[in-house]
């Protein structure tokens, strides 16, 4: 069953990426057609359109254009954790843009969840770790300041927990003992949709009339691949996945990005 879980999995990814590289050819011949139009009163460019190898352009735009851009992004929706009593997270992430449409992307992030009834006869328990993802999405617009998109993304997270029960009697002493584990692994994949706009603030230039940041939010699907839970008490979450009740665990976050480069 896992086998099978994990052939479905790889096929998705050679998918997606199949996608992206057979768009890289579109993606130039846009940039090509844009171009090479002709201006009025321009004859150097009427000239360049009947004179110049169309493929010599087009392979001169993959180059020029291949990388378009870096981004920068903060998950606003965790920093609201902060004033809570029972967890905190924290996550960022960088993009690398090619393309325009194909984005490589990288995230970081902490978390230490407290939740406050995790165990029963359970005094306190905590589970804090650090986790990361790397993957590809493949964005599309449909309109000039807004794009939604679909990628996968693989993680992983290095964590520990820590605990105490406490069981009281009446008859005999109160029995207090600790339990937890350090230099616990997981591993997951996930499947993201997501939508973005650019949102204006401040005056724009007459020559770039987009702003540099965005305000967007994505749906995950994570699928739990490798991670060995003890037997009890069980861990009750894995930062960066979630409760590991279940196999898949959907999620949903609110981040604001800023763009470096066109």
């Amino acid at each position: 069953m896992i086998g099978r879980r994990y052939t479905y999995i790889f096929k998705a990814i050679l998918i997606i990426l199949g996608i992206c590289l057979f768009s890289l050819p579109s993606v130039a011949q846009d940039e090509f057609e844009s171009s090479t139009d002709p201006i009025p009163g321009d004859s150097s460019n009427l000239i360049l359109n009947s004179t110049t190898d169309p493929e010599a352009i087009i392979d001169s735009l993959r180059k020029k254009k291949f990388i378009s851009g870096v981004e920068l992004s903060i998950d606003y929706g965790k920093l609201m954790t902060l004033w809570t009593d029972f967890e905190s997270k924290y996550e960022a992430g960088i993009n690398l843009r090619f393309y325009e449409k194909i984005v490589l992307a990288a995230e970081l992030g902490y978390s230490e969840l407290n939740p406050l009834k995790a165990y029963d006869n359970a005094l306190y328990y905590t589970v804090k770790g650090s986790y990361g993802r790397v993957g590809l999405d493949y964005y599309t617009s449909y309109d000039p300041k807004s794009f939604y998109y679909a990628g996968l993304r693989y993680g992983m997270s290095m964590f520990e927990d820590e605990g105490l029960f406490r069981i009281e009697s009446e008859y005999w002493e109160d029995f207090e003992e600790g339990f937890g584990s350090t230099d616990i692994t997981a591993s997951w994949v996930e499947i993201i949709i997501g939508t973005e706009t650019f949102i204006g603030i401040g005056k724009k230039k007459k020559d770039n009339p987009k702003s540099r940041l965005l305000l967007g939010w994505k749906f995950r699907l994570r699928i739990l691949m490798d991670f060995e839970n003890r037997e009890e008490p069980r861990i009750y979450s894995i930062p960066g996945y979630g409760r590991t009740f279940d196999q898949t665990v959907p999620a949903l976050n609110f981040y604001v990005k800023y763009r470096i480069g066109r």
